[in-house]
């Protein structure tokens, strides 16, 4: 439809055609609804603002407190020697999992340690009023004992010190108020308790006792503890805690880096103790042996008198010697791998460290053993940090238990290889002592005595230096972590932030109400401003009628310069526009139902043209409810349309009358109601009579019934060059403009437009009068009124357009 767009602009000049302004204009009809609905943007702002100051002044601050460890990585302190040279050769596996010390410094057992070294399961506050305050190390008032019930009970009471050395404490959970003294045990229902007080403090406002369990308590501190990495390549964590009290921030985090530090110390060092133990058995067992072997040279010495070898005994002397050696040694290592199956076959279901630092020849064996504690280590960590039942845990003892028995069958081996060459030593030392019996028999017997002797002295001698070595490294055994940033007191507040807190508070105070506001708008079904109408129909809008405040129904007058008569000099206006090129003479005007201002609209729509020169008829063809003539406040005719219909032989004069309102402005009625009003809406008589109408009228306006009731106004489609359909602001429901979609669409109407009635232009959400135009007023004396004028747009205005579109309308 060619003349849709033209129309459309006419009705809302000021638009523009651009979809960028079309967002302005949505954001604009946005805020004007808000305006609509001051009053919840000034309570819920209001309500927002107040929150917020309240909460800035009764929310209890929070600290942060964080300190920087460092997890050594190359600790050869204290390490047992053979794993200190697998290290250096590059052969040893280094256990430096920053994940699992992340696991450890946030479990809760060694939580547990820093809980009961400060003693967190006792927490106070000073109450005064709604205003509280965390106490930690300045609370006059502290626990000495607490005895529960049961070990994971938890009270919170209220304590009033009546400074006489006595008080009272509100037990909030049994609502019960019990008096105590400090000093002395109170009995409570579930417990007994002892405070104290500080001397010489009095406690001037109530304290807040929470007493909580110290599992409870680790629990929820190591939860709230956090770990991070530095880096990808740094070995290096941060460790934070968040807290209302600056100073416990800072105290809890110092702990917890200390307990840790000691932990991994007592950890490392179940090795050496389990190697000491060891080698203390073995030094008991051949010392015994050594002193006999001492003795019986001795005696040997004092009974036969023994004197200096010979030459040729002191040759085979040195070479059973270094034969003799050969086999100490194997006998050592034979002992030495004896001792550690025998620990593992003992401890096969225990989880113990295996001494490594007793300089086993085999280097396979070695590595095995070093692979075997650090298993060990794992495990304990993983029990500590994430339970006896974890999954990843069994899996570990599993490859604990395999490790375990690949060392035994390997240590069986070995002993069988030293064995073997043990034995062929003793052979070679055999064949020595054959060519020994030549010497005199004292001398053979002394130098047996002395090997013997020579072989326990030495395996002693070995021992005692490695029970030195075990000692001396657990002596300097160094903490894992090298605390590089101690955590220090700040007082600066992680929150509230009072800028943060106004800037929510303002946005709640806006977003809230605009929430309830687009909300109570989506419920709103009723047609509002001229956006809706265009949302849900493609029928172009016509004009634009605001909300008439007069209870008189004719509005147009000679010389009027109200705004709704202005309003309709616009709607004439737009109405050149309607047919370009050629002659409108018939106006139909229908609605949705009843009430939405029809027949206002035909009355001071035909006064309005008839002010301009033209010669006007209005046709009352609503045959069931006529209202034009109470409209015009004239009597009644006794003859009208329906009169005219049925008596053939009535002429269309006796029908037709002035309305009295303008000499250009006549009138025809109704009539008596029918019984049958569609069926004369369909009569040729009628046809007839508008045709002879048109002869004589510039321009015809038939007000029919509301299409959305009846179909008469359907049955009048070849009557009509052109259809104005009515829609009232806040009354029309937006379902209720498919009916005019259907009419566009299926072409059932000549010519459809709307024209919105009843806006409301002096209420916010409408548009504003600046939307529409309407700056200004003026009277006929030249001043202002105090209601809105349109701005004059006359025909001048349009004076192109008319003529290239050359229009009816001058």
């Amino acid at each position: 439809m060619p003349y849709s767009q033209n129309v459309c602009n006419l009705a809302k000049p000021k638009l523009t055609h651009t979809m960028g302004n079309n967002s302005q204009l949505d954001l604009k009809q946005l805020l004007y609804k808000g305006l609509r609905y001051w009053y919840l943007l000034v309570v819920f702002l209001g309500l927002s603002l107040t929150g917020a100051y309240l909460y800035l002044k009764y929310a209890l601050p929070v600290y942060k407190s964080e300190g920087l460890i460092l997890i050594k990585e190359d600790e050869n302190a204290g390490q047992p020697g053979a794993e200190i040279i697998f290290t250096e050769l590059g052969l040893g596996k280094k256990n430096k999992i920053l994940e699992n010390e992340t696991l450890v410094l946030t479990s809760t057992p060694i939580m547990l340690e820093v809980v009961k070294k400060l003693n967190l399961n006792y927490q106070y506050t000073s109450i005064d009023g709604f205003k509280k305050k965390v106490l930690y190390k300045d609370s006059p008032i502290y626990v000495v004992s607490w005895n529960p019930e049961t070990p994971d009970t938890e009270i919170y009471g209220i304590v009033t010190d009546n400074g006489r050395g006595g008080y009272t404490f509100e037990l909030e959970e049994y609502d019960q108020v019990y008096e105590g003294e400090f000093g002395k045990e109170l009995k409570l229902p579930v417990g007994s308790l002892t405070l104290a007080h500080k001397p010489g403090v009095y406690a001037d406002t109530k304290i807040g006792v929470l007493i909580l369990s110290e599992y409870g308590t680790a629990k929820g501190y190591a939860e709230s503890i956090k770990v991070e990495i530095m880096g990808e390549q740094s070995s290096t964590l941060k460790v934070s805690l968040k807290d209302h009290s600056a100073e416990r921030a800072r105290d809890v985090i110092a702990a917890l880096l200390d307990a840790y530090n000691t932990n991994s110390v007592l950890l490392r060092n179940k090795a050496y103790e389990s190697t000491i133990e060891m080698v203390n058995q073995r030094i008991q067992m051949i010392a015994e042996t050594l002193s006999d072997a001492e003795r019986n040279l001795e005696a040997y010495r004092r009974a036969n008198e023994a004197i200096q070898l010979g030459a040729e005994g002191t040759q085979l002397m040195a070479e059973m010697s270094s034969y003799n050696k050969e086999i100490t040694s194997g006998e050592v290592q034979l002992q030495i791998l004896g001792a550690i199956e025998d620990f593992l076959v003992k401890n096969r279901n225990n989880f113990e460290f295996v001494p490594t630092n007793l300089s086993l020849n085999n280097l396979t064996l070695t590595a095995q053993l070093q692979r075997f504690n650090q298993l060990l280590d794992e495990r304990n960590k993983m029990e500590m940090s994430l339970g006896p039942a974890n999954p990843q845990l069994l899996l570990t003892q599993k490859e604990i238990q395999n490790l375990r028995e690949t060392i035994i069958e390997n240590i069986r081996a070995i002993r069988r290889d030293l064995e073997i060459a043990t034995n062929s030593s003793k052979g070679a030392r055999s064949a020595l002592e054959s060519r020994m019996y030549s010497l005199p028999r004292r001398e053979r017997e002394l130098l047996e005595i002395e090997r013997q002797k020579d072989v326990k002295e030495k395996l002693y001698l070995y021992l005692l230096q490695k029970r030195e070595e075990a000692a001396i490294s657990m002596a300097v055994t160094s903490p894992k972590g090298l605390i590089v940033e101690p955590p220090a007191l700040s007082y600066a507040k992680l929150s509230p932030k009072p800028n943060q807190i106004w800037l929510i508070a303002f946005f709640l105070g806006l977003a809230l109400p605009i929430g309830l506001i687009m909300f109570f708008e989506s419920l709103n079904d009723k047609v509002q401003i001229e956006d809706d109408i265009r949302r849900l129909t493609s029928v172009p809008i016509c004009g634009v009628l605001g909300l008439s405040t007069s209870k008189e129904k004719l509005v147009v007058r000679e010389n009027s310069r109200t705004a709704i008569a202005e309003m309709f000099r616009l709607l004439r206006a737009n109405l050149s526009f309607v047919a370009p090129g050629g002659a409108v003479k018939t106006i139909l005007m229908t609605s949705s139902t009843s009430g939405e201002g029809k027949s206002f609209i035909t009355l001071n729509l035909g006064m309005t043209l008839a002010l301009s020169g033209k010669k006007v008829l209005i046709v009352e063809l609503d045959l069931r409810r006529p209202k034009q003539e109470m409209y015009m406040s004239i009597e009644p005719g006794e003859e009208g349309v329906v009169n005219y219909i049925i008596d053939h032989s009535m002429k269309s004069a006796q029908v037709i009358r002035n309305t009295g309102l303008h000499l250009n402005l006549d009138f025809i009625g109704s009539g008596p109601v029918p019984p049958n009003p569609g069926e004369l809406i369909l009569s040729s008589r009628l046809r007839d009579l508008i045709a002879e109408m048109r002869e004589r009228y510039d321009i015809i306006i038939l007000d029919a019934p509301p299409v959305g009731l009846v179909a008469d106004a359907l049955q009048l489609r070849d009557l009509a060059d052109a259809t104005l359909y009515v829609v009232r602001s806040g009354y029309t429901h937006k379902g209720q403009l498919q009916i005019i979609e259907d009419i566009g669409k299926n072409n059932k109407l000549n010519r459809p437009f709307i024209v919105l009635n009843g806006v409301p232009f002096n209420k916010p959400g409408y548009g504003g009068s600046t939307y529409y135009g309407y700056g200004y007023g003026y009277g006929s004396n030249g001043k202002s009124k105090n209601y809105y004028e349109p701005e004059r747009r006359t025909k001048q205005q349009y004076t192109s357009k008319v003529k290239s579109k050359s229009s009816n309308f001058s």
